[in-house]
């Protein structure tokens, strides 16, 4: 199969400018900015949306039946780790920053991220449902859908973040990674919980992406993957690309890393060089640049 990136690149003047802002993105990705970004942080919790109403539910109480209340047992306040922007005067774009199954998510991304001028949210939802089991629980051909509870908190993070001062509720992005990019999948997707809220993402990233979901977006995504991941196979991607992708959907762009780093086991789990290399990161910028997070203006 031929991959081709649904999402063009601009002309070449967009492309050196690019580049020279990723070039100082990349400088960025030290200990020295690694300590300032960190020094900055917050711990909140961010309060769990209580679940909109479903259309079947809704057809019911307007036909004037009777319906049991929504289970709200799984419900939590979600912990979550505040960078709030650097920039006090104007309003910020910001991330929201979803981590594997475990609970990891690369530092050097959260660094680069606020380094690049954005404020950054990167929340905790396994801390949110401890009772599921998500790296061990599933198969590769029966996974465990308790993603689908992730997506909501990342959704819950939205609505809060949108009405922090000095966010710009309409620059606002979804970067997962490994699970964590599933459910910021299904954080954008047209048919899922992101239907019922008036709050939308405005793009979307994963990273070492593991596509659990279908691609009928709102807004565009790039998917970052790596050869010989068998916890996150980019096969999962390319089969739902072929599968989802339509002229009437918003854009998916699909990237396949090459690593000579062995592929870790379900219990050895580790970061990859590869995941914040130079070609990675400026992949990522680019996308971020191009959908309207980051502007040409904005000084790291």
């Amino acid at each position: 199969m031929t991959m081709q990136p649904v999402l063009q690149f601009h002309h070449r003047s967009v492309a050196i400018t690019v580049l020279a802002f990723c070039a100082v993105v990349i400088v960025a990705m030290t200990p020295h900015a690694k300590a300032a970004a960190i020094n900055d942080v917050q711990k909140i919790d961010i309060p769990s949306q209580p679940y909109p109403v479903s259309g079947l539910r809704q057809r019911l109480i307007d036909a004037g039946k009777a319906i049991p209340d929504v289970d709200s047992s799984l419900q939590f306040d979600i912990p979550g780790l505040y960078y709030p922007p650097v920039d006090e005067n104007a309003k910020t774009a910001a991330v929201i920053a979803v981590p594997d199954c475990d609970d990891r998510f690369p530092e050097d991304w959260i660094t680069a991220l606020h380094d690049a001028g954005l404020a950054v949210l990167r929340i905790s939802p396994g801390k949110a449902h401890p009772s599921q089991s998500y790296c061990t629980a599933g198969t590769l051909d029966n996974p465990k859908h308790g993603v689908t509870y992730w997506a909501f908190d990342a959704l819950s993070a939205l609505e809060y973040l949108a009405g922090q001062d000095g966010i710009d509720p309409d620059r606002i992005a979804i970067f997962g990674y490994g699970y964590g990019a599933a459910a910021a999948q299904f954080a954008i997707y047209r048919h899922g919980h992101a239907k019922r809220f008036d709050q939308r993402f405005v793009s979307m990233v994963g990273l070492r992406a593991q596509c659990m979901s279908e691609m009928d977006n709102f807004v565009p995504a790039l998917l970052v993957t790596v050869t010989g991941d068998r916890l996150n196979p980019p096969a999962w991607c390319q089969w739902r690309m072929d599968r989802d992708l339509h002229a009437d959907r918003e854009p998916v762009m699909f990237k396949m890393l090459q690593s000579n780093e062995t592929p870790e086991k379900q219990a050895t789990r580790k970061f990859l060089k590869v995941e914040t290399g130079p070609e990675t990161t400026a992949l990522i910028m680019d996308f971020l640049l191009k959908t309207g997070i980051i502007l040409k203006e904005d000084k790291p």
